[in-house]
């Protein structure tokens, strides 16, 4: 075969081969756009979920924290109190010995009684700086745990929009697109105001719903 004729039969194949049809091009691109617009979503998703599973881990290990202060701190309490109130109670038994005479009213036992007092005024001022140390610890536990919800509430939407983009991937309904991302936004905002603290999303409704 020489030159002539293998470029008439180069020529006749391709002049044979199908061309794409504009309408399959247009199709074939809109496909394209919309499995790369499930891709970018799922790749934020992933990526929020992965840093807000940090911030969270280390909401729990303070919400640990400040429950085990809170408990060690009302021990404490609990302790000094009973010693003042055992300290009363000698303060009152003594006082009337003394008044009725069965105790002599000496010096030795005045002081004892005095000690007594300056003893049950120093429990008195620690007393109050355990309950306010407690009743710190338990405004932080307080306030961790609501900011633990709102990671949990922002997993559980993030969760939801993932399968709910696994299915817009099969199906190919831009709608349940929409849905998908919208779901995810919810589960973004939830998120934010976790990092961020925003005390302005308290979703009680929510909590009493999906709580024990």
């Amino acid at each position: 075969m020489d030159l002539a004729e293998a470029s008439v039969v180069i020529a006749a194949a391709t002049a044979s081969s199908p061309m794409p049809e504009p309408a399959e091009t247009a199709r074939s691109r809109e496909s394209d756009r919309f499995n790369n617009t499930i891709a970018i979503i799922v790749a934020l998703i992933s990526a929020f979920l992965a840093v807000s599973k940090i911030k969270d881990d280390n909401v729990v290990q303070a919400i640990q924290r400040s429950q085990a202060l809170t408990v060690d701190s009302w021990n404490q309490y609990q302790a000094k109190r009973m010693r003042q109130f055992e300290l009363d109670l000698e303060v009152v038994r003594a006082e009337a010995m003394l008044r009725d005479g069965v105790l002599k009213d000496t010096p030795e036992n005045q002081a004892l009684v005095d000690g007594w007092r300056t003893e049950i005024e120093r429990y008195k001022g620690e007393l109050k700086e355990l309950s306010d140390t407690a009743n710190g610890h338990d405004a932080d536990y307080k306030r961790y745990n609501e900011t633990d919800d709102l990671f949990d509430f922002s997993e559980s939407f993030l969760s939801l929009a993932l399968a709910l983009l696994a299915v817009a991937a099969l199906t190919r309904i831009p709608w349940l697109l929409g849905l998908a991302a919208g779901v995810g936004l919810v589960g973004f905002v939830f998120g934010m105001a976790g990092f961020l603290r925003w005390g302005i999303i308290r979703p009680e409704w929510l909590s009493a719903l999906l709580g024990a």
